[in-house]
């Protein structure tokens, strides 16, 4: 975690050494894979705030803005994190692990508990 904030705003070509390809490739790999589930969460939201419209009113934003905000913040993470493994890469130093598959467990069961609540509910309501 202390690597994502870094006081040096040199590019990152200008840091250290170049890396093995293959490092740099699998980093950036990563990062296209939290950007595809950001991606997924926001589009989750989306379609939730749209589904949910018919049944919930007002309360589709209980699923629906949690998802989209949650995808907002991996995207974010995920950028940071790319950035702090690439540095660390260059500088020759060891990867910290990832904080962002903690926050995105803690976050989709959140949203787990919370689509539950509102299908109970829809069933209760009928």
């Amino acid at each position: 975690m202390s690597n994502l904030i870094q006081r040096d705003r040199r590019p990152l070509d200008q840091i250290g050494e170049d890396p093995d390809p293959r490092f740099t490739f699998a980093n950036e790999r990563t990062f296209l894979a939290w950007a595809r589930t950001a991606l997924a969460l926001i589009a989750g939201g989306l379609v939730a705030a749209q589904v949910l419209h018919a049944h919930f009113g007002g309360w589709r934003v209980i699923v629906a803005l949690p998802a989209i905000l949650l995808g907002a913040l991996v995207a974010a993470a995920s950028y940071l994190r790319w950035r702090a493994n690439e540095r660390s890469m260059r500088l020759g130093k060891p990867v910290d692990p990832s904080p962002l598959t903690k926050m995105l467990t803690v976050g989709i069961a959140i949203l787990a508990v919370l689509s539950v609540a509102l299908v109970v509910i829809a069933a209760l309501t009928k």
